[in-house]
């Protein structure tokens, strides 16, 4: 396979102002930056004379390393030759993958690293390819399942995309991504696993999907953003516990930092105090929040209150 790098762009996922992601959109960002910080082969001894398996090994850590600090300077680049000698290395760093696996066909870690570039660059078939390949060759690297996996998803294949997710968290149970990742596709998904009869009700998948999202804020208590989906799960399901809801939002507000951020968790509050019939909470709540980013969503419950609860 060869890319050209007038058919290659760039990571369309490196923005330079936050974007509000998709669910399976921000998983597979989840996915690649852990695949980032984990190295895809662990480092080898020194040797006097490097064997073929430990040059291969080098090689690729040679060409994750290039990718990485491309990436980084598209953060900053400005100028259109900065983007266009970036563009240039990423075709550099594309005939190395293809080099490499052709020098080395049987070597799994190089086709999950060309996989995953090929993904965050928007080649999600010739990715697929690549992570279909490093599962034959060994099918037991946790991040191949799970990108396979979000493929499946994106497919609408809800049902081997499930059998992929889980696993990955099987292979690595102590990984909080892949009980994320269950949990996002469950919900997304979740009137057609019910349609096929793989749930008994949506009780049964409601708990399943508030236990995944529960699992990966236990697996990863520092990250906030497993905090967050957990608390907001208790809004996907039909009959949360409110009161179980109200105490992880108020433990969420500890970690909250700027004005915006805190502003953000106490209109979550009001939302919950309102389900509870706490109407009076609920309104002095609303009443802190002044942030206009918020006013649209502070309006939506405020015309629930006068509806349910007139002044």
């Amino acid at each position: 396979m060869r890319i050209k790098s007038e058919t290659f762009p760039l990571p369309n996922n490196l923005t330079r102002t936050m974007q509000q992601p998709t669910t399976f959109i921000r998983a597979c960002a989840l996915g690649l930056a852990l695949s980032s910080a984990t190295p895809l082969v662990a480092d080898e001894p020194p040797v006097e004379k490097p064997s073929e398996e430990s040059m291969t090994v080098y090689l690729l850590r040679q060409l994750n390393a290039r990718e990485q600090e491309a990436y980084k300077r598209y953060e900053s680049a400005v100028a259109a030759e900065d983007i266009a000698r970036i563009r240039s290395d990423l075709q550099s760093i594309i005939d190395g993958y293809e080099s490499l696996i052709s020098a080395a066909p049987n070597f799994a870690p190089a086709y999950v690293s060309y996989g995953l570039m090929l993904n965050r660059t928007g080649n999600r078939k010739e990715s697929y390819a690549m992570f279909l390949k490093a599962d034959e060759l060994d099918p037991m690297i946790p991040v191949v399942k799970n990108q396979l996996g979000n493929y499946m998803a994106e497919e609408g294949k809800y049902q081997e995309a499930y059998g992929f997710y889980l696993l990955a968290r099987d292979l690595e149970p102590k990984q909080s991504l892949y009980d994320y990742q269950l949990g996002n596709l469950l919900l997304a998904y979740r009137d057609h696993f019910l349609a096929d009869k793989l749930f008994a009700d949506q009780t049964q998948i409601d708990a399943l999907i508030q236990e995944h999202f529960h699992q990966a804020m236990e697996k990863s208590p520092k990250d906030v953003s497993f905090h967050m989906r957990y608390a907001q799960s208790f809004f996907d399901i039909g009959n949360p516990d409110w009161k179980k809801a109200l105490e992880t939002w108020q433990r969420l507000y500890k970690y909250s930092g700027s004005e915006y951020e805190q502003q953000i968790v106490q209109l979550y509050i009001a939302r919950v105090r309102y389900e509870m019939g706490h109407y009076n909470a609920a309104r002095k709540l609303l009443a802190k929040i002044n942030h206009p980013d918020l006013q649209k969503s502070k309006s939506v419950i405020e015309d629930s209150l006068n509806t349910d609860y007139p002044q």
